[in-house]
């Protein structure tokens, strides 16, 4: 290509590699997506080209593109009708969300790429064009894990979704993690940049060729071993049924919507039921108000779990004594008793559940405040708060958190043996983002080696198996039942075990170039003496 077009290449690699995750069937291509733009960064580092500013230009016409194209199911929250607003609003605000998020996570995103030709120019880096993959990708890692730091970075675009179809490869996740998938990916792609970058000179295209492979074959070997340890059939039997009403909160919630809701799940808990199940999970707030044994929405579940002599997991609201309101979960045993253990969400939707920098926001951005679906900011919740299902332990997850894996690692260190996540996913109708959401939970069932029971009002509903594996997916949109017999287990993944201490290990590259430069300072400093 022209070098007045190479820039080209940047969008090209993001657009690409954001194609994979939003359609993990075509996830193999993630193995090459990233080709177009890393031959275009190796060869400015390599030069040494480029100012800072420059090389940050760069990066936000990678990232911009990537996100864009990740986020793009914002679109289908238009028009907005459950908030009131009208339909220009409704425009204005989707573009607030669409392309404002996009480019929020593009900021921090993009300084990878100043970042590498600041370290590349450097001793150890400089000069060693065969290592800068590795370092490339030590980078790309832990930016993908820094945005699960604060309310700002939304980790929603993490490599390893577009490697969920393929057990044998984000088997890994069960070993090292989900970053570990990302690294690899990350190594396949620049060594076969580099490789083509060298292929005038034999012995540095066939040693990328080597890295390659052996990166690859690890991946995949770890892979296979995480998939073969697994063992979804090992542990206590349990037929589990995820119930999704289809009635979405996208709607102006009204008597009919509440009349209708106990219609369809008076239904659905019998047929499950008489199926066989006997614990049912219903969605996120399936009814938008606090539950407790007085009022009729606690009414109503308790004399289901009565009647059907089931035990329910619901999603309701709750507000403790000193008034706090919180998106929780519930059980309800099979007498029609409410459990005094109540799970809270621990990371609540900003924008959504919460305003971060609310003063801010109502004066520099007031619209979006309007975004937000309660009137108060609700309370974050604090711990795993396990329920007790026969003597065994059961942890929750509420939407927003399935994204978080250090959550679900608290739950199952905790004592976990089944995970249950019910989430309201109506908002995005049935865009990809319902399908990435679900992807995402999957992801938490291989690192933590548990089953998930997933229900979501309008869909994806699934029973998820500690391989990844998701049966009976309920579609976006329709109504049914996700029934399938699952395990209680304690079983531990490595992963559950050593976290991310994949970050720790990778963190001394990036410090490696000051450190090499400190030593060296000091190092002429006392020759001088």
């Amino acid at each position: 290509m022209n070098r007045k077009y190479a820039w080209l290449l940047l969008p090209m690699g993001g657009v690409l590699t954001g194609f994979c995750l939003l359609f993990p069937k075509i996830g193999f291509l993630e193995w090459f997506t990233m080709v177009p733009a890393l031959l275009f960064l190796f060869s400015r580092a390599a030069a040494g080209e480029g100012s800072y500013r420059r090389w940050y230009l760069w990066g936000f016409l990678y990232f911009y593109p990537f996100y864009i194209t990740v986020f793009h199911w914002f679109c289908n929250l238009y028009p907005m009708e459950f908030m009131g607003v009208n339909r220009t609003e409704a425009v204005l605000l989707v573009i607030v969300c669409w392309f404002g998020l996009s480019l929020l996570q593009t900021i921090f995103s993009a300084l990878i790429f100043p970042l590498f030709a600041f370290l590349s120019r450097r001793r150890p880096w400089h000069g060693r064009g065969i290592l800068l993959p590795m370092l490339f990708a030590a980078q790309y890692v832990i930016a993908e894990w820094s945005q699960t730091l604060t309310w700002a970075g939304v980790p929603w675009a993490r490599l390893a979704i577009g490697q969920v179809e393929y057990g044998a490869l984000v088997g890994s996740a069960a070993l090292f993690g989900s970053y570990f998938i990302t690294l690899a990916i990350v190594l396949v792609n620049g060594y076969l940049a580099w490789g083509i970058l060298c292929r005038r000179f034999w012995n540095r295209c066939r040693t990328a060729a080597l890295v390659t492979a052996a990166v690859f074959l690890l991946q995949l070997g770890a892979g296979l071993t995480g998939y073969l340890l697994s063992r979804p059939e090992e542990g206590k039997p349990v037929t589990v049924a995820a119930l999704q009403g289809n009635v979405g909160s996208n709607r102006e919630w009204t008597r009919e919507s509440w009349e209708k809701t106990k219609t369809i799940y008076t239904q659905y808990t019998a047929e499950a039921a008489k199926a066989g199940a006997t614990v049912l999970l219903f969605p996120e707030t399936f009814v938008p108000g606090d539950l407790y044994d007085s009022n009729e929405l606690g009414r109503f579940v308790s004399y289901l779990a009565r009647t059907n002599q089931v035990t329910i997991f619901c999603g309701a609201f709750y507000t403790d004594d000193a008034g706090e309101q919180y998106n929780a979960v519930f059980m309800v045993h099979p007498d029609g008793r409410i459990d005094e253990t109540v799970y809270a969400k621990r990371h609540l939707v900003p924008f959504g559940e919460y305003v971060p920098w609310r003063g801010f926001f109502e004066k520099a951005l007031p619209l979006i405040i309007e975004m937000c679906m309660v009137d108060e900011d609700l309370a974050f919740g604090e711990g795993s708060a396990l329920f007790t299902y026969e003597g065994d332990k059961v942890g929750a997850l509420i939407c927003f958190d399935s994204i978080y894996e250090g959550l679900t690692l608290e739950s199952v260190r905790d004592g976990a043996e089944l995970l249950v996540l019910p989430t309201n996913d109506s908002w995005f109708t049935d865009s990809r983002g319902i399908y990435m959401h679900h992807a995402q939970a999957r992801l938490r069932a291989v690192e933590s080696g548990r089953w998930i029971v997933r229900c979501a009002d309008t869909g994806v509903s699934s029973v998820i198996a500690p391989d990844g594996d998701s049966f009976e997916d309920q579609p976006p949109l329709v109504e049914g039942i996700a029934l399938h017999q699952a395990t209680i287990r304690d079983n531990r993944t490595l992963y559950s075990r050593i976290g991310n201490l994949l970050i720790l290990l990778l963190l001394p590259i990036l410090f490696a170039a000051p450190a090499t430069e400190l030593c060296l300072y000091l190092r002429s400093q006392l020759k001088k003496q």
